[in-house]
């Protein structure tokens, strides 16, 4: 996977590609070209405006296909995790909670469509769907029937709260399925992440 690393720092520009060339598992790609990359990896102490102007010149550079960001910050609030997510965050890490390996992990994932954003966003977008909610019936009975059974049971739990491992106990399902039920969801439907499923469900009358 292409990679590039954008920081607020130096020494955490170097530190972070330093791990990512050791880990073997991502190909980086010069820091003066992040558009080239499939995913940016973005380190910042504090989630500033310069933060979301470097985001939103990398969702509107040029390039083959979107790029992906995956920010690790110290916070971020509700407002500009929006705005982050429309210029292409699929993924955010808490710096203060969170080590490197949880930054690749999440790198990892956004290619599976499973990086989970952070619960405020969940609930932001849980709040603005149920105020659509009284769309067409015939909108919410087509999408109703791109759900799957299962696929709006896991949902509903996700969507009270529950992570996925919690999920797959009260299923009495292992954690790779519940996994597995997202992702092929997600590629199904052309979803982003959990909060975009939880949000299409609930546009859909599912939940």
């Amino acid at each position: 996977m292409p990679l590039a690393v954008l920081a607020s720092d130096p020494i955490t520009c170097e530190g972070a590609q330093a791990y990512f060339q050791a880990c073997g598992q991502v190909r980086l790609v010069a820091s003066g070209r992040p558009s080239e990359a499939e995913v940016v990896a973005m380190f910042a102490t504090q989630v500033t405006d310069e933060t979301l102007m470097s985001m939103r010149r990398l969702s509107a550079a040029p390039s083959r296909s979107r790029t992906w960001i995956v920010l690790s910050a110290d916070g971020i609030s509700e407002a500009r995790m929006l705005r982050a997510v429309r210029y292409g965050l699929v993924g955010f890490v808490p710096r203060s909670q969170a080590g490197m390996e949880s930054v690749l992990q999440a790198v990892l994932d956004s290619r599976k469509r499973r990086a989970e954003p952070p619960d405020v966003l969940v609930r932001s977008l849980m709040d603005q769907i149920r105020t659509l909610r009284d769309g067409p019936q015939e909108s919410q009975g087509l999408c109703m029937a791109r759900l799957k059974e299962r696929e709006v049971v896991v949902l509903k739990l996700l969507a009270e709260g529950l992570d996925t491992a919690e999920v797959a106990d009260a299923l009495n399902y292992s954690d790779r399925t519940i996994k597995n039920v997202l992702a092929g969801m997600m590629d199904r439907l052309g979803l982003r992440n959990r909060a975009h499923a939880i949000a299409y469900a609930m546009r859909s009358g599912a939940l």
